[in-house]
């Protein structure tokens, strides 16, 4: 396996597949679930994502830490197979009995019971996991569940389905903002999670590259399928059908960071249609959609501007702001130009989704 991976590091693709099926062949399970994400996204192999998720289940049944987390996001992300919410949190439920602070720090976040969320927010936050630290508090640290089932059995879901208030900003371009979309724990878990892997914000130029740009100064963290969890798929399910929008053809959930003096120039977020951007296009379709939700308070500044609009949103935090970038028959919308203002005093954060028409995931189908 190491070898798989140091030669796929190296471009070796053919090189890099034949040994991670050996390793995976010969029963190693960390290889299986690699082998089965490879699959999954038709990294280095042709896409199959049933193949990859029976790969990935195998890894997770027994007992491999990756093949866990890998099997938690493709269930509750309906990536490849069914959403089946149960049996992810039966996977985190596995993975915190191994040790798992960050599945351990899930269980307690999503916990009904307070008194077991408080010892599974205690077991992660021994392992050092940021979020669950953050969770904790000053709270002072309890014992271990001895009942990791306990404490899956009590998780309370209807954060993630509380009604949805849509108000109309604007009809043309359409325009919605959505209150109390996000409830604060929530918010808090997408920044702590976010803040140690932020980096600079990039710009899509002429040339159809992404490159860092004066025009963008904020920071941002963009969750890939790795990079995910069951927390963070139930959100990308949330703020979906918030959206109005198939869960698969959002792009990977964003959380940008603001500090003062930061800003986001004005800018469109659809794709242009050049030559460059030919190919993406093809493949991912066009960007129609951006849902923005707003996780903090406690700064100055910081509106989302819509200068061609003469207007300005800035929702509290767990609110959602809706809006798309093209017109209803498809066509680029330049009057969707917007910014992303500095901040005069404190940090903002907020959390930015982009749809396409095409999906990017593979789904059960």
């Amino acid at each position: 396996m190491a070898l798989a991976e140091a030669l796929d590091n190296q471009g070796q693709d053919k090189a890099a597949l034949d040994w991670m099926v050996r390793a995976a062949h010969g029963g190693w399970m960390p290889a299986v679930s690699r082998l089965g994400l490879w699959q999954l996204v038709g990294h280095i192999t042709p896409q199959a994502p049933a193949l990859g998720v029976g790969r990935i289940i195998q890894a997770a049944q027994a007992g491999d830490p990756f093949g866990l987390h890998l099997a938690a996001i493709v269930d509750s992300g309906a990536i490849g197979t069914p959403r089946n919410i149960g049996r992810a949190i039966f996977w985190l439920a596995r993975a915190a009995q191994l040790g798992d602070g960050r599945a351990a720090c899930q269980l307690g976040l999503l916990c009904g019971d307070k008194k077991l969320a408080h010892a599974a927010l205690s077991a992660a936050a021994a392992t050092g996991f940021e979020p669950a630290l953050a969770a904790l508090g000053d709270r002072a640290p309890v014992d271990a569940p001895a009942d990791w089932d306990a404490v899956a059995a009590a998780a309370d879901l209807s954060a993630f389905a509380a009604p949805v208030q849509r108000i109309v900003e604007s009809e043309s371009p359409r325009i919605l903002s959505i209150p109390d979309l996000l409830p604060t724990w929530i918010c808090d878990y997408a920044m702590a999670l976010a803040e140690p892997a932020l980096g600079r914000g990039l710009v899509l130029v002429d040339d159809g590259t992404e490159q860092v740009q004066g025009e963008r100064s904020n920071r941002v963290m963009h969750f890939g399928l790795v990079d995910s969890d069951v927390i963070l798929e139930l959100v990308n399910l949330r703020v979906a059908q918030a959206a109005g929008m198939p869960p698969e053809n959002a792009e990977g959930l964003g959380v940008l960071h603001y500090a003062p003096g930061e800003r986001y120039r004005p800018h469109m977020d659809y794709i242009p249609d050049t030559p460059a951007n030919a190919q993406q296009l093809a493949v991912m379709g066009q960007r129609v959609r951006t849902l923005l939700v707003y996780l903090n308070d406690g700064y100055e500044g910081g509106a989302t501007l819509f200068p061609r609009l003469e207007a300005a949103f800035r929702p509290a935090p767990g609110g959602a702001l809706v809006f798309d970038s093209v017109t209803e028959d498809g066509a680029m919308d330049p009057r969707t130009l917007h910014e992303g203002s500095p901040t005069t005093a404190g940090e903002k954060w907020i959390i930015s989704k982009w749809f396409r028409t095409k999906a990017l995931r593979p789904t059960a189908s």
